[in-house]
């Protein structure tokens, strides 16, 4: 129980840690209420609203430097009055607790200050609850809320346009609000542009979280999707400390814990661990943990661990993403994992590992993958069958060895670590082909001779009779010496030193007398031979 009462009062804590922290420098004496909020309105850009009746008919003596506003508040308020910060606005109210709760209906219309042309979509909320309505296309609205002592506080607020508040009694009844518009054009928010979110998030819920320009960050939520949440249809304004959502849920930002039936989404910036059945979308940066049966999507940066059944996708990352089938990244400082593929367009400084393709811009570490593409390379390797790097290695080679006289190799990467890829066949009297992997290294040793050394492992097999069955390889070590014939073409040769394993020499002994007859050593134990020898290798490379 007590672990319980800790965890509530450090959400607690975390939660308020949402009011202003303006650092504010005042010496006000023998001064009014009016001219004290008139002072701070212009020290700290907060506009402020109160019922007159409420304010005591008192001087105010208040001195602070350089103290946050909210301790500011305390002193000048006391222990009579309080406020609700909502946005831009300070709604003063009675510190006492109000005798009854009202139902109070208002209706209104809102226009344009320049035009006095009808403005849709304009978003009409009471500041304590957050009850929220919406006007039509006539510029007209019905908002009912239950308020304290008869009179509420109402915001009205649309996306470039200034907001205001109104006092609203129970005997008001209709409001004409002219809302005069701003030259700073507020742009959209980038979450509320994709599909997804659109699907579940419907155009009343975004348009409110698109109009209002408060931020508050409570304890916890509930939503089974966006709108029917407790936090309302201005659940995009709201950042959580512990979000559930059944179905969906759509928040202005996560700081702490998330859990989504299927999908869940932030429109700012999220930390914590945030966990989905199927999708987690996160408009800004995330700092923490992401797990998604599906995917997760971050449009900024992210710093922690990313783990998906499909796929991750953010911009620069700084850890680690997972996925079943792909990554991809601006940068990533870290590990990329995927059974498929992995993307980073800018630099990777750290690790790509997928089963199939993995691609950058500039490599600054490792990559592991059937395929492997980078523009750049400033330090790192890759281990692939085929790496492809600009400005590097990446030529075919037809080659001539005592065991199969007629190769082709595909060779591709760096040049001091590049892979192998070779088949070769002997249609004379060996009657036999091959085919191998492996990899190797090449230095300059001026403008026209190269010396490179590679390691290959080839499985070698009869021409016209069945595939054998089990380990029968050829370990080659090749040291060559080469000439660059041209920009594209050159020449290599060397010695071979080969080591040849055949697992199942007792069912098919003559094979191995086809190739490899001047041996260095030879040795049969039951139906394992092996045996080494030095061969040659000439090639043109082109």
């Amino acid at each position: 129980m007590r672990h319980v009462i800790f965890l509530l009062a450090f959400m607690l804590v975390f939660s308020a840690s949402g009011q202003s922290n303006d650092a504010v420098s005042l010496n006000l004496e023998n001064a009014s209420y009016q001219s004290v909020f008139q002072t701070l309105t212009t020290l700290t850009g907060k506009k402020f609203a109160y019922n007159s009746d409420l304010i005591p008919d008192k001087p105010v003596n208040v001195k602070a430097e350089q103290e946050p506003l909210a301790l500011v508040l305390k002193k000048i308020l006391g222990s009579e009055l309080s406020y609700v910060e909502r946005g831009h606005y300070i709604i003063i109210v009675s510190a006492e607790k109000p005798k009854k709760q009202v139902s109070v209906t208002t209706q209104g219309e809102i226009l344009d200050a320049d035009t006095h042309e009808e403005l849709a979509e304009v978003s009409v909320y009471e500041v304590n609850r957050l009850t929220s309505a919406m006007t039509d296309h006539f510029g007209k609205y019905t908002l009912t809320a239950t308020v304290p002592d008869e009179v509420a506080f109402i915001a009205i607020s649309k996306a470039n346009y200034q907001d205001t508040v109104i006092q609203v009694s129970a005997k008001d009844r209709f409001f004409t609000v002219l809302l005069k518009p701003i030259k700073e054009i507020q742009q959209q928010n980038p979450t509320d542009t994709l599909k997804l979110v659109q699907f579940f998030a419907r155009n009343k819920v975004r348009k409110h979280a698109n109009n209002v320009s408060l931020t508050e960050r409570r304890l916890a939520q509930v939503s089974l999707t966006p709108g029917l949440s407790t936090n309302g249809f201005i659940s995009g304004k709201i950042s959580n400390v512990v979000s559930f959502n059944i179905i969906a849920g759509y928040a202005h930002s996560l700081h702490g814990v998330e859990l989504g039936g299927f999908i869940n989404m932030e429109r700012m910036e999220g930390s914590g661990l945030q966990m989905a059945g199927a999708i987690n979308i996160v408009g800004s940066h995330f700092h923490g943990n992401q797990w998604a049966g599906a995917s997760n999507i971050t449009l900024q940066d992210m710093a922690g661990f990313q783990a998906a059944g499909f796929s991750n996708h953010t911009k620069k990352v700084v850890g680690f993403q997972m996925a079943g089938v792909l990554n991809t990244a601006s940068e990533t400082r870290g590990l990329q994992m995927s059974g498929f593929a992995n993307h980073t367009s800018g630099t990777l400084k750290g690790i790509q590992l997928a089963g199939f393709i993995n691609r950058t811009g500039t490599l600054k570490g490792m990559q592991i993958g059937i395929v492997n593409l980078v523009k750049e390379v400033e330090s790192g390797f890759s281990i692939g069958l085929i790496n492809l790097f600009k400005d590097e290695l990446h030529q075919l080679e037809a080659s001539a060895n005592d065991i199969t006289p007629y190769n082709l190799s595909f060779k591709s990467g760096l040049h001091h670590f590049y892979s192998i890829i070779s088949a070769g066949i002997d249609p004379h009297a060996g009657q036999l082909w091959s085919y191998g992997l492996g990899f190797g290294t090449q230095r300059a040793l001026n403008q026209v001779l190269l010396a490179s050394t590679e390691l290959s492992i080839n499985t070698l097999q009869p021409l016209n009779s069945a595939f054998m069955d089990g380990f029968n390889s050829d370990l080659r070590w090749a040291l060559r010496i080469g000439g660059q014939l041209t920009k594209k073409i050159s020449i290599h040769g060397g010695p071979v030193l080969h080591y040849y394993f055949f697992g199942r020499h007792g069912q098919n002994p003559e094979f191995s007398d086809r190739f490899g007859t001047n041996t260095l050593y030879q040795k049969t134990d039951g139906n394992a031979l092996t045996k080494a020898w030095v061969g040659y290798e000439a090639a043109i490379r082109f």
